[in-house]
């Protein structure tokens, strides 16, 4: 799933070159809007990884009051646009914790600039060799911040960024410093220890069964005690002696 940007945005001229430019860069426009209401809706019905907003805006509140109620709700990630260059602006503009701020007028190298090096610090993005099996893209993984991890993430596949949702994971396969990424009818290895990864995802979802596997609970299948293994899908995922008993109970096996 590619990268999706949400522009709010009431100067047509200006929502134009955002357009343009994001199709340019190959993510998704989820929607270009020019007032709170409509944004707000918009947000009920699909969540965008990252929304360029103008400080000035139609509706019953500006782009920094709607940014602070999409924040309680919704953390996600915001560009600031605007021709205000006061400094009362700039203060209420950061308490919302913007990752970038741009100043109208601004050419369109300065706005593909800001873009592409806000969506690297979302991703951490950074290029690797292709594998020579042709069944693993190896790529970096990118991860979005903190408040997003734990719902989906991204990873790299040639010039697009490919979005997971970790409930879609089926299990994850250490592979030395990297970690296979199990999902239906594709995997991924990623520059990062197992190890690392699982300290990423939400605890009550995915459970280690064995030093080099980590299930997602809720896609097993069935368990079979005789030749221990873990069934999901096509798929047998070890499940070692030291494991067993703990993965039994957190299945509710009775």
């Amino acid at each position: 799933m590619p990268f999706k940007i949400l522009i709010v945005e009431d100067e047509e001229l200006y929502a134009d070159q955002l357009e343009m430019l994001v199709d340019k860069l190959g993510y998704e426009h989820l929607a270009t809007l020019d007032n709170s209401q409509d944004a707000l809706n918009c947000l009920k019905k699909d969540r965008p990884d990252l929304i360029l907003m103008d400080v000035h805006i139609r509706g019953e509140y500006d782009g920094i009051e709607l940014a602070s109620l999409i924040q309680k709700d919704f953390p996600i990630p915001i560009i600031f646009i605007t021709s205000l260059q006061d400094d009362l602006t700039f203060s209420r503009a950061s308490r919302t914790n913007p990752l970038n701020f741009l100043v109208k007028p601004f050419n369109q190298l300065q706005l593909q600039r800001t873009i592409e090096l806000t969506v690297k610090k979302l991703s951490n993005i950074s290029e690797t060799e292709p594998t020579s099996n042709s069944t693993i893209k190896k790529e970096d993984e990118i991860w979005e911040n903190d408040f997003f991890f734990k719902s989906h993430f991204f990873i790299k596949t040639r010039q697009r960024l490919e979005k997971v949702a970790t409930n879609q994971v089926l299990f994850l396969e250490a592979d030395g410093h990297y970690c296979q990424i199990h999902i239906k009818e594709k995997k991924f290895l990623v520059r990062i220890s197992m190890l690392e990864l699982s300290k990423r995802l939400p605890e009550d979802l995915f459970l280690q069964t064995h030093r080099s596997f980590m299930i997602n609970m809720e896609k097993v299948d069935s368990v079979d005690l005789q030749d221990s293994v873990i069934i999901i899908g096509e798929k047998q995922v070890p499940l070692s002696k030291r494991n067993r008993a703990m993965v039994l109970e957190k299945l509710n096996w009775i």
